[in-house]
């Protein structure tokens, strides 16, 4: 088991690998917790604790903006239409009515013969352009869908784990000449296309930068053991695509497949043998990605090994975030160990899931929106469990750094499937039982007033309303 992990570390030396120094440590939640801020220690001797303080205040009300079914995901344009995607490729447009109130419309039906109905469609990202005529972006946007076996021909497939192939997982690119229309109608386009050999650790999210740069996160490609020829092995190859979050330009055309473009400011364009789609690598499932406008970090969720959830930022790229390294350390010799800790970035966050304290994370944002000043910079991710938690991301590492709960209310009764954020980087709750709230300031729930100024996306009104 030694010599392949000190192939993996000497590889990553090899390609010249830039990865910066982990800038933070592990943080387990561990035991049980009360409403004073008792302080919760791991039993990992190596990880940190923090304070957990239980119900800050939140002078927020949860306003519903649509009744789904099996809602999965949410993105918006420029003039805050908020577009929720359903898990059986249906789309909802949620527009401001004129009494100010969220009015919601069918806006889309992706779903096709070769669509797989028990995975179906996992993430929704528009192009910031998707408003703006006469840009590469204009009246685009992107999904994810899983589809049968032998669908199509995958431009990636895994370079370790199992050969079978149980599905293939492909980012579409839908077009419409009308983006203000209430319904879709325009074409689809083939992007990207994956073979998954499992039904876990596959595609697991969507989002743009303000450049408009799609980021896409990508598992492993199966569970399983760490070993020498398992899937994990993934995640630390240059030349593989999975256990890795991709960077590119969808609506470019230098790729293999010429269907979309490679940024050139992506870490590995320029190093041999590596594939130059590659923004940041060592991960096991990431999920829930995140572009913060104002740092340009990359904040990405992962499902860890052994019920870990952990909180990855991403600020320059080429970062590797440990799987499945870490998990080898314990065969390596002092001084391997000490060249691992300067080769991989550690988690901003990590709660562990069997200590009861939280649930599965469904989402983590770093907050930009104008509704609550207080959380301005947060890192904020909810817990499936119906709890939503903030700390500052650039001291989510530190010892004793406190872990605050929000207070929901009665919202926090319900199972959370997603967190997410308006285009004006306001809160938006996806929740199990199909309802979609966004968490408003009381007195703008009782007028229905709004932020008009998104955050990035573009937007030429006159263009765009005479399409």
């Amino acid at each position: 088991m030694i010599s392949p992990v000190l192939s993996l570390i000497a590889k990553l030396g090899l390609f010249g690998l830039s990865a910066l120094a982990g800038m933070g440590c592990y943080v387990v939640v561990k035991g049980n917790h009360d409403d004073q801020g008792q302080s919760l220690t791991s039993a990992e001797p190596a990880l940190h604790s923090f304070t957990y303080r239980r119900e800050v205040a939140f002078e927020a009300e949860p306003v519903l903006l649509a009744r789904a079914e099996s809602p999965v995901d949410l993105s918006g344009d420029a003039l805050g239409v908020v577009y929720i995607l359903e898990k059986d490729g249906d789309i909802l447009r949620v527009d401001q009515g004129t009494n100010g109130f969220a009015v919601s419309t069918r806006y889309a039906s992706l779903a096709d013969e070769a669509t797989l109905g028990d995975l179906g469609f996992t993430a929704l990202a528009f192009h910031p352009e998707f408003l703006s005529k006469g840009h590469p972006g204009f009246g685009k946007f992107y999904a994810i869908v899983s589809e049968a076996a032998n669908s199509g021909r995958p431009d990636f497939t895994p370079e370790f784990g199992p050969l079978t192939e149980h599905h293939q997982d492909v980012v579409y690119e839908y077009t419409t000449p009308s983006p203000l229309a209430a319904n879709f109608n325009g074409a689809r386009r083939e992007v990207i296309r994956f073979s998954q050999p499992g039904r876990a650790n596959n595609l697991g999210g969507l989002t743009f930068d303000h450049f408009g740069n799609l980021y896409l996160g990508v598992g492993d490609g199966a569970k399983g053991e760490v070993g020498r020829e398992s899937a994990s092995r993934n995640a630390s190859s240059l030349t593989s695509a999975y256990g890795k979050v991709l960077r590119i330009n969808p609506t470019g055309s230098n790729s293999m497949n010429g269907a979309y473009g490679i940024p050139d400011s992506n870490p590995f364009k320029m190093v041999s043998d590596a594939l130059p789609e590659l923004w940041a690598f060592g991960l096991r499932a990431p999920h829930s990605l995140h572009f913060d406008p104002f740092l340009r970090s990359l904040c990405i969720g992962e499902s860890a090994l052994n019920g870990t959830e952990e909180i990855n930022l991403s600020e320059f790229g080429g970062e590797h975030f440990g799987w499945d390294l870490k998990e080898n350390a314990g065969f390596l010799n002092f001084a391997s160990r000490q060249m691992l800790q300067d080769v991989v970035t550690e988690p901003r966050l990590a709660l562990n899931r069997q200590s009861g304290v939280v649930g599965r994370n469904t989402g983590n944002i770093v907050y930009r929106g104008e509704s609550f000043p207080a959380l301005a910079g947060k890192l904020i991710f909810a817990s499936h469990d119906g709890q939503l938690m903030a700390c500052d991301p650039q001291k989510g590492s530190s010892p004793g750094t406190p872990l605050r709960l929000l207070d929901l209310g009665s919202l926090g009764q319900r199972q959370f499937s997603a967190l997410r954020t308006t285009p004006m980087g306001e809160l938006v709750i996806l929740c199990e039982d199909g309802s979609v709230f966004e968490m408003r300031k009381n007195q703008e729930a009782a007028s229905g007033k709004k932020r008009k100024r998104p955050l990035y996306c573009a937007v030429e009104l006159s263009s765009a309303a005479g399409s």
